[in-house]
Formats: C-alpha cells, structure tokens, sequence
C-alpha cells in the first residue's frame, strides 16, 4: 500500500509526462487555420495538434499546396510533396499554417 506521500510523488510524475497540449505557441497574427487559407496558395503548417494527419506527412514545417478550398463543400484538397488528401474542414481548423506564396 501507498503512502500519501508516494501517490502525491507518483500523482505529479504522472502530471509531467502526460499533460495536455496547450494551443499554438505563434502570435494571434502569426499564422491562420488551413481552413481559411484560399485555393492556388502555398503556405507551411507552424501547428498541428491531430496524430492522423501527422502520420500521413502534414508536420510542423511541412510546406503544403492548397489546390481546391471551396466554403461550400465539406472537405479541402491539399498537396504534400507528390500527395493529394482529402481534409475534413473540422480538421483543418485545428491545423494553423502561414502563408508562403502563390502556387
């Protein structure tokens, strides 16, 4: 059995290694959601806090093309290197980029 004093220490360590992820570290100007970012723009993603997206190559740095961002449909088309997703746009809210160029 544990004591009150060792839950406390284990309580903590628990805290340390597991915490939550806070929001995006940029100024309130620095970088917009991939949602809002319009067709035929490139831009670098400075955020990304969803693993499914991580996993298919949209990391931190990550320089993606938008290729079609109609408001009137449910998802976005993007290009990463030589591949083209399909993105909810709930998802790509989560994602903050900033703006690079044309493409």
């Amino acid at each position: 059995m544990l004591s009150k004093r060792q839950r406390v220490h284990l309580r903590r360590l628990g805290r340390r290694f597991f915490t939550q992820r806070g929001h995006c570290p940029r100024k309130h100007g620095d970088c917009i959601s991939l949602a809002e970012v319009s067709s035929e723009q490139k831009a670098t993603i400075t955020c990304n806090a969803d693993v499914k997206t991580i996993e298919r190559g949209l990391y931190l740095g990550m320089s993606i093309s938008i290729i079609r961002n109609d408001p009137a449909e449910p998802n976005l088309i993007i290009a990463v290197g030589d591949a083209r997703y399909v993105i909810d746009r709930r998802i790509a809210r989560q994602i903050m980029v900033r703006i690079v160029g044309r493409a």
